[in-house]
């Protein structure tokens, strides 16, 4: 079988770890015998040698990725128009050199108008994927959920990553729940020689992009609090990059923490791992989230949780994983550490992993992203109803 993925959004050289959960997921399909291809096609970048067509070979996946700078800039259906045609002339040459497609795999309706067009002017058949947090937040009448529902009203399979999403798209049409799935053979347990601490300090440690959804400031404000309340050496560190570094350095200096609370910028792939592996507990602290990737990721590494009542943590974060906190709220996020400090030894961590792989794990993950596959590719061509805006 041949799949078609087309992201919304995807790792460049500029942003190498955007969209990798994308990307990963290609190559275990691809590991499981799928035939997998990646059309990705990106508007905004500066003139200059890194525009055009891109084919590369990563990890057995064949991956195209067209970009292009922003002809229409500050208006989006402009924009829309430019991905549609480079969609369309992408797909053209991967058919050349590479073939029809059995489906089309779209991630994201962030660029579903596109892969609709696409997919009625070739009869191809079309298994949609949400990601993106924007149907969560935006209002039942915004161009984000107007898109979404056409999207689905196109799609042979129609799927989320948790079941916070499938309520906002279970109205528009069946929706299955397919999780990202956490690659169980790299984040794993290390050593413990391999983690033993130097100091007696209790490590807290997140990781995300800088940007207000990820609620940093008020775990930085929560572990405050906590500093405030115990007279244990306890560290947060923070990794990931982006516009509000600044403005969450203040706050530490704000609240006397430059000692005990780093922001410790991008923590490479390859090292991913090895940081969830450092702490004691692993932290999300959003205000919305579709998932939480990392969170599964530190599960893995046997490491117990705290999150946030964001949307998708409610489906990862059980009694035996970890600890759930209302949003926005530093004196809960407190107490939850305080309470994680003096019983994270008391967690399982072999049932930690046991619990996440079961349920998360790339093996029943990618039963369930074949099967999604099978079912769309048994669609002859994409319902010809679902919206005027293609």
């Amino acid at each position: 079988m041949k799949v078609l993925m087309v992201p919304s959004w995807y790792p460049t050289q500029g942003s190498p770890l955007l969209g990798t959960f994308f990307k990963e997921q290609a190559e275990a399909l691809a590991a499981r015998g799928i035939e997998v291809a990646v059309a990705h096609v990106s508007v905004g970048s500066e003139f200059g040698s890194n525009n055009g067509i891109r084919r590369d070979i990563i990890n057995g996946v064949l991956t195209y990725t067209y970009t292009r700078p922003n002809l229409t800039p500050r208006w989006e259906s402009g924009r829309r128009m430019q991905r549609t045609w480079m969609l369309e002339r992408l797909y053209r040459r991967i058919r050349k050199e590479w073939g029809r497609p059995d489906v089309v795999n779209l991630r994201s309706s962030l660029h579903g108008y596109e892969a609709v067009k696409l997919c009625r002017k070739h009869g191809l058949p079309l298994f949609f994927m949400e990601h993106s947090y924007f149907v969560m937040t935006e209002g039942a009448d915004s161009p984000a959920l107007r898109r979404l529902r056409d999207v689905m009203k196109a799609s042979a399979v129609n799927a989320c990553v948790s079941s916070a999403l499938q309520q906002v798209m279970q109205p528009f049409g069946d929706t299955r729940i397919i999780p990202d799935p956490v690659n169980g053979d790299f984040f794993k347990p290390n050593d413990p020689l391999h983690d033993k601490q130097e100091s007696k300090q209790f490590i807290f440690r997140a990781m995300g992009q800088l940007r207000p959804i990820k609620g940093y400031d008020t775990l930085i404000r929560a572990f405050g609090l906590l500093k405030d309340g115990t007279h244990r050496k306890v560290k947060l560190e923070i990794a990931g990059a982006g516009g509000i570094y600044d403005a969450l350095q203040s706050i530490i200096r704000e609240l006397g923490l430059n000692e005990s609370c780093v922001l410790v910028g991008t923590i490479p792939r390859k090292k991913a791992a090895d940081f969830m592996n450092g702490c004691d507990c692993f932290i999300c602290s959003s205000r919305v989230e579709t998932l939480s990737c990392v969170l599964n990721e530190a599960a893995a590494c046997g490491k117990p949780v705290i999150s946030t009542r964001c949307g998708g943590p409610i489906d990862i974060v059980t009694e035996e994983t970890g600890l759930l906190v209302p949003v926005d709220d530093p004196q809960a996020m407190a107490a939850a550490m305080a309470t994680m400090m003096d019983t994270a030894s008391d967690y399982n961590a072999d049932r930690i992993r046991e619990l996440t792989l079961s349920r998360f794990g790339r093996a029943p993950v990618c039963d369930m992203l074949i099967d999604a596959c099978r079912t769309a590719a048994e669609t002859k061509f994409p319902p010809k109803s679902g919206g005027s805006n293609g």
